[in-house]
């Protein structure tokens, strides 16, 4: 009901603004027929450029994320420039293919790119302030279109339910709730929500037996009244959840994230082979043959070291590093620590500039890691560190890395007690949940800035 409210509103916002750029068009091209004080050659031309125009904004809105198709209230200035970027970009990617196929060259191209930076105001603006004035404007945000509510429940309920409702006002006529408890009569629940006559009754399924709520759905259906029962572990556990038809079955899912998608993976594998093909070669070969020196002088034995890791979904694989301890190691599990005595001469400071960490490039060619993700740990501490962060385990639902956001950020090294953990995982996660190929490459960077400079954790 509001969802396809919201579409129709949507959807009428964005035919708008697609018009208010065709005039915007129409007005350049009139001027420029001014200063040249003829008429422009190749009309037809500028036609089929008008026409472009119009399938570039319509394909942009059709393909438009959810997340940005806001059609109620005041765009955020953050918001705002994020679609309008998008809008300009993919006018001037449709202009591009355009003259890209047909190769005229009767078209002014610097018409084309002042159609382009004239656009990007317009769209800023327009989705900054444009929907407010819409819904003032048209009768769509009339009080006689809005949707008569009621929300029934206990009081703290209902007194939250009702603020969320007052942010949807253009929607909502929300009348006074109606306070109940689940010991309250049926019959007089059931009387006091059809004295009100409303269109839409929102209530808590928790809250009531599924007995009254049941009765309310048919009393719904034979009144001609809508109910809504929230999804309760949204408001509960502070956590948010997606409905998604999986063959025909709808179910409750947490949201998507950005690395879920093919497309991103894509890119973000791209970006790895990309960097391991620059590594590999012009890094860690040479790195492989001063180390071996180092290691010849100081401590004789095998150029890397193998230790099983916790991947991606938890699959375990073997990370390679350059071999810094000792052949004889009484505990392979038991973490750095600074001076260690396992550590040979020599090995510290391949440790401390982390040129140890290079041969996990390897790790990332083979596909068992990324060049940027969350730090993979032993099986055994894994175990341990999960018990002190309840999310802990959604770092796994990535490839680990051979840096990541919580390093740069200092919580690198030695874990020390249970607010390292917290602090690593509390940047691993905001790393899962918001990754984009812009931070991959600004961790990278630091990531390298922090090789010539190391931190105090570095050992």
């Amino acid at each position: 009901m509001i969802s396809q409210r919201e579409k129709s509103i949507y959807l009428s916002f964005s035919v708008a603004q697609i018009t208010l750029v065709s005039v915007l068009f129409g007005l350049f091209y009139l001027i420029n027929d001014q200063i040249r004080l003829t008429w422009l050659s190749a009309p037809s031309g500028y036609l089929q450029i008008l026409i472009v125009l119009l399938l570039s904004l319509i394909a942009e809105a059709a393909s438009r994320p959810s997340a940005m198709r806001v059609s109620t209230g005041r765009l955020q200035v953050r918001a705002a420039r994020s679609l309008a970027r998008r809008q300009s970009l993919c006018l001037a990617g449709g202009f591009g293919i355009f003259l890209a196929l047909t190769r005229d060259t009767n078209i002014s191209r610097l018409f084309l790119i002042g159609i382009v930076v004239a656009a990007y105001p317009l769209f800023l603006y327009s989705n900054r302030h444009g929907r407010r004035w819409f819904h003032r404007t048209f009768p769509s945000s009339a009080s006689s279109d809005k949707v008569s509510t009621l929300v029934l429940g206990s009081a703290e309920w209902c007194e939250s339910l009702c603020d969320r409702l007052e942010d949807f006002s253009v929607y909502f006529d929300t009348q006074e709730a109606l306070v109940f408890s689940k010991d309250d009569d049926i019959d007089r629940i059931t009387s006091a929500v059809v004295s009100r006559k409303p269109d839409l009754l929102v209530l808590p399924s928790n809250e009531f037996p599924y007995e009254v709520v049941a009765h309310l759905l048919a009393v719904g259906d034979r009144r001609g009244f809508r109910c809504w029962i929230p999804v309760e572990m949204s408001r509960r556990h502070g956590r948010r959840f997606e409905l998604q038809d999986v063959g025909g079955l709808s179910v409750l899912s947490p949201p998507t994230l950005p690395l879920a998608g093919a497309y991103n993976r894509a890119v973000k594998r791209a970006f790895d082979l990309a960097v391991s093909f620059l590594v590999i070669p012009f890094i860690l070969l040479p790195l492989m043959c001063i180390v071996a020196l180092i290691q010849r002088r100081s401590s004789p034995g095998s150029l890397f070291f193998r230790q099983e890791r916790v991947g991606e979904n938890g699959k375990i694989f073997q990370i390679l590093k350059f071999r810094t301890m000792q052949e004889a190691n009484d505990n392979e599990a038991r973490q750095a620590s600074a001076n260690d005595r396992r550590v040979y001469p020599g090995g510290r400071w391949l440790r401390r500039l982390s040129i140890d960490e290079f041969p996990q490039f390897f790790n990332v060619l083979r596909g068992e890691m990324s060049v940027i993700g969350p730090r993979p740990h032993m099986i055994e501490h894994e175990r341990e560190f999960e018990k002190f962060h309840e999310l802990y385990g959604s770092r796994r639902y990535v490839k680990p890395g051979v840096s990541g956001l919580a390093q740069v950020a200092g919580f690198r090294g030695e874990v020390k007690d249970a607010r390292d953990i917290r602090g690593r995982a509390r940047y691993d996660l905001f790393y899962v949940k918001h990754w984009c190929l812009g931070l991959d490459i600004r961790l990278a960077l630091q990531t390298f800035l922090q090789v010539a400079s190391p931190p105090e954790k570095a050992y």
